[in-house]
């Protein structure tokens, strides 16, 4: 079983909010608690011997953060968020963020390789293409720390990813949408931004393994590519439902649901047509007031942060992150 924070704490004698500050570098520390959290973090085999003799030294790593430039509003906001965060929270390193092409791998692999030069930890959320692995590989290769988050990419040496069960979170929509399609069936639509992002696919396939193996009065109609663009998923979104008058659900595996729901609302279908989505912000938050959204799955941002940060240092790989499931009736205070 792999150690964790608790098992630090508890092999130190200190809370786990002490072991939190000594491994991100923070203070009201003394220097003999300090030492003795690092000596039980080697024994249990939670940080690395470089990763504890660079926390002794006070050294701050330096840690690029690369996320896809979309017109997707949740990345936007998670990308201010990030920054904000990084300004308040952290002081174990330094963090950088910068938003790219999402759909071009070839300026994302580049990007990669440069940012990777002055930084000792790259994570991002970018495409599941032969040229971005490659890039992975390099930096890997050249010593550098890689992780992907909320998208994986396959066969990479990237040290850990972070991010929800996403086949697990396709099932889940297939079993909501399921459970409130009309008792003859019906069909079910996807819309992906790109086929290029694991994430997507993941969810796709496990929408899929379950309407299939449990629903056979549903009919699966296809997947289209909005590029994550809120006005193509709009157009296409007025054409599917045009081309099925009995299309009862859609699952939004990308961003930019709101262009679904400016379809939705402009056909008078969102009673029967019922949407579920990723990625909780103001935009989402709104459809699912309005009552054209069903549910939105997520994670919390901050846990993104926490974990991210957490794997500068450690040895071991992360479990998945919660998902959280946001209906009308359970909507967040804050966004």
């Amino acid at each position: 079983m792999r150690a964790g924070i608790r098992d630090v704490a508890t092999l130190a004698a200190v809370s786990e909010a002490t072991v939190d500050r000594v491994l991100h570098g923070r203070p009201n520390v003394r220097p003999a608690t300090a030492d003795r959290v690092l000596r039980a973090a080697a024994e249990c085999g939670y940080l690395s011997s470089e990763a504890i003799e660079r926390l002794k030294r006070g050294q701050r790593l330096r840690l690029v953060v690369v996320l896809p430039s979309t017109a997707n509003p949740y990345i936007r906001s998670l990308n201010r968020e990030l920054r904000e965060w990084a300004q308040v929270r952290d002081r174990g390193a330094r963090i950088h963020s910068y938003l790219l092409d999402s759909m071009n791998p070839d300026l994302t692999a580049s990007s990669l390789l440069r940012l990777g030069r002055k930084a000792e930890v790259i994570a991002v959320f970018g495409l599941d293409h032969p040229d971005v692995r490659d890039a992975v590989d390099e930096l890997t290769a050249a010593g550098k720390k890689v992780l992907t988050l909320i998208s994986d990419i396959s066969g990479s040496s990237r040290h850990a990813f972070i991010g929800i069960d996403n086949l697990a979170a396709g099932r889940t929509a297939a079993y909501l949408l399921a459970s409130t399609a009309p008792p003859e069936g019906g069909k079910l639509a996807v819309i992906a931004a790109t086929r290029h992002y694991r994430s997507h696919v993941e969810r796709e396939l496990g929408f899929q393994e379950l309407i299939q193996r449990d629903h056979p009065l549903l009919e699966f109609s296809g997947t289209i590519e909005g590029q994550d663009d809120p006005l193509i998923n709009m157009r296409m979104t007025e054409s599917l439902l045009e081309r099925y008058p009995d299309l009862c659900g859609i699952y939004n595996v990308g961003g930019s649901s709101e262009g679904i729901g400016m379809a939705l609302h402009r056909t008078d279908r969102a009673r029967q047509v019922r949407l579920i989505g990723h990625g909780y912000g103001p935009d989402t938050r709104k459809l699912l007031l309005d009552g054209l959204m069903m549910a939105v799955l997520t994670q919390r941002n901050l846990s993104l942060f926490e974990v991210m940060l957490d794997h500068l240092h450690v040895l071991q790989k992360p479990a998945h992150l919660p998902m959280q499931i946001i209906f009308p009736t359970n909507l967040p205070a804050v966004v």
